[in-house]
């Protein structure tokens, strides 16, 4: 009897022990991804004060280095602005109103000084000048008690979600809004082509919350043991998903799974990394191999770029009908030069899937078309929204042309039913 009351005790110690462990290891993870989102909201909020200053210097320049730096840096900053929002779980519509602003204002300045006249460059940067330093005053008081890294899960997500937070967060939405529609107004083409890709086309069948478990755990067996929480998006987004957040000593981050399909929407993880001296080679075979495991079998390598702790790779749609390179269609991968390791994934842009229409290719000489001292190097099918929003079929040739005694390499974009120029761009 003793021997039975003794074992009884034990258990229920035992239980205690492991549930006091158990919890105590789940408050930690909870304590690391706040302090991850802290920042993440401190970096945004500096990069809206420099993107400010950015767009304020394009004010100063009628031409010269200094008007190219400030378009280079609002190209940069607007990039990693949304980064770093779309790594926190904000508002689902606030978060989209504000990743396509930032998108279209990093857009119209790269390529401003191609297609835009100075006069009106200069009026829609004088505008969206005025609208950052609005947007960049809302959102210090909307994070002002954020950034500190003591909130709980609780309580962050008292404050970010749309419907329980004390901020209007749907406000800001409407604000940033009047901001796009302001300072850059759509054409009825590009209309047209933003509700097509807000479509919910995904016809396959959905998953449950436990296979994306499933599915994340297979992808990622070195971060999906210490799993925080899975919740379902927002009501109305345009693709439903599970998000999947994780934390362990080392990393911590999220998955976005769509439910329908199971397809990765986004990752993205946080964790220390040395500088690595990876061969690209051996990483681009790693991260071929994921993507083909993680179901995207029809995109093939295009571009690569890299920073002193890792590669960031992107990789482009091949269409069946043509095999044209869809250039909309894009899945960007950032993988560690330490060990090869996926930090972080978006495939939004692939999963959109641009709808395409089959239109005729004429044969063009390229001896004709181009001056005498041109010289064709590459060509292939790709393609490419035109400067209506409307995916054409084009030729994408790589030339070559002699310049003061220096070789000067450009991509050229050809309609291939119209022999229209949809786009000529230098190469470094």
């Amino acid at each position: 009897m003793k021997k039975l009351v003794f074992l009884a005790v034990f258990a229920i110690v035992a239980l205690s022990a492991y549930s006091y462990m158990t919890a105590t290891q789940n408050k930690d993870l909870q304590n690391a991804l706040s302090v991850q989102y802290a920042k993440n909201i401190s970096d945004a909020s500096s990069k809206l004060q420099e993107l400010d200053e950015a767009v304020k210097k394009t004010l100063l320049f009628n031409q010269g280095e200094g008007d190219l730096e400030a378009r280079e840096d609002i190209w940069r900053l607007s990039s990693d602005i949304q980064q770093s929002v779309a790594s926190l779980p904000l508002d689902q519509q606030f978060s989209t109103t504000w990743m396509n602003y930032l998108g279209r204002l990093g857009k119209f300045s790269k390529e401003g000084d191609e297609r835009t006249d100075p006069k009106e460059f200069h009026k829609v940067m004088d505008r969206a000048s005025q609208n950052i330093q609005s947007l960049s005053e809302q959102w210090s008081v909307a994070t002002a008690d954020m950034a500190s890294g003591n909130l709980s899960m609780a309580e962050w997500q008292e404050r970010l979600d749309g419907e329980k937070a004390s901020f209007d967060w749907n406000g800001l939405s409407a604000s940033i809004q009047q901001y796009t529609e302001s300072d850059f107004p759509l054409t009825a083409s590009e209309s047209d082509a933003l509700k097509k890709k807000e479509l919910k086309h995904i016809k396959d069948p959905a998953v449950t919350k436990e296979e994306a478990l499933t599915k994340f755990k297979k992808l990622f067996p070195d971060v999906s043991n210490q799993v925080i929480d899975t919740t379902e998006s927002k009501p109305g987004a345009a693709y439903p998903f599970y998000h999947i957040r994780f934390a362990d000593n080392d990393s911590v981050g999220y998955i976005d799974i769509t439910k329908k399909g199971g397809h990765i929407l986004s990752f993205l993880t946080e964790r220390p990394t040395g500088a690595g001296t990876m061969d690209i080679d051996k990483v681009r075979t790693s991260v071929e191999t994921f993507l083909k495991d993680s179901g995207y079998t029809d995109v093939v390598f295009e571009e690569v770029r890299e920073n002193d702790t890792a590669f960031h790779l992107v990789y482009t749609r091949v269409e069946k009908m043509h095999r044209a390179k869809v250039l909309s269609d894009t899945i960007q991968i950032k993988a560690a030069k330490e060990d090869g390791r996926i930090l972080g994934l978006n495939a939004a842009e692939y999963i959109r899937k641009e709808q395409l229409k089959d239109q005729p290719i004429i044969t063009i000489d390229w001896k004709t078309f181009f001056h005498k001292n041109v010289k064709v190097n590459k060509q292939e099918l790709v393609y490419v929204e035109n400067e209506h929003g409307i995916q054409r079929l084009a030729y994408a040739l790589t030339v070559t042309l002699e310049e003061n005694g220096e070789i000067g390499t450009y991509i050229v974009l050809v309609d291939t039913e119209t022999k229209a120029v949809i786009k000529t761009e230098k190469q470094p």
